[in-house]
């Protein structure tokens, strides 16, 4: 593994995995998820992170109640296909730029960066998995029943958990720990540019869980 990631191959891979995360980023929002965001309001965005981590049927279904017929059509539309398309624009956009991070370093750094790059797409996968399972809550929720599934909402929850943890705990902190770690040893400007890239994205991916999950508690 060592070896691929020194190789000029995998920078490559890992442009290639940032420039087409960006690309799907402008296509989930830009033509998926901006038509159900305008019904849903920007503004009531920050109650599927409730919704997320609501855990319960009863929790889910209170924070469901709060929309309407429409928005929770758009709610349908944003997370299937919207989110699912946009859970890997974030996903490969990480993971390439840990992987150029993790040529810029050596030893434990880089055979720990070896396996810690691959978990936001690991989040991307968990994310999948939650998008399933609260379109199938607001589904139900919208066919004007309440009875969602304990376990459906209990696996979401988890899902959901685990997508923050690697994306917004694990990946974040090897991400801000290495480029202080690589800049000890690398100030090439172009390098510099990399650990600015990287400290920005990774606390970009900590903002919404870390200012939106304590309030839904």
């Amino acid at each position: 593994m060592n070896r691929l990631i020194n190789s000029s191959a995998f920078s490559r891979i890992c442009l290639i995995a940032i420039l087409g995360g960006f690309a799907i980023f402008g296509f989930a929002i830009g033509v998926l998820m901006s038509p159900p965001t305008e019904i849903i309001g920007m503004d009531r965005l920050s109650e599927l992170t409730c919704l997320q981590m609501a855990g319960t049927p009863d929790r889910a279904v209170a924070v469901l109640l709060g929309f309407d017929e429409a928005q929770l059509a758009a709610l349908q539309q944003l997370l299937v296909p919207g989110d699912i398309i946009f859970a890997w624009g974030y996903g490969l956009v990480f993971f390439g730029v840990l992987g150029l991070l993790t040529t810029r370093l050596s030893g434990r750094w880089q055979r720990a960066g070896a396996v810690i790059m691959w978990a936001p797409l690991l989040a991307s996968l968990f994310d999948v998995f939650e998008d399933i399972g609260l379109h199938s809550m607001v589904t139900t929720v919208a066919g004007g029943d309440t009875a969602v599934l304990p376990a459906v909402a209990m696996l979401t929850t988890i899902c959901a958990s685990l997508k923050y943890l690697f994306l917004a705990v694990v990946a974040p902190a090897y991400g801000i720990a290495g480029a202080v770690k690589a800049l000890t040893t690398d100030h090439r400007l172009r390098s510099i540019g990399l650990y600015v890239f990287v400290v920005l994205v990774a606390f970009s991916m900590m903002q919404k869980p870390f200012s939106e999950i304590p309030a839904c508690f």
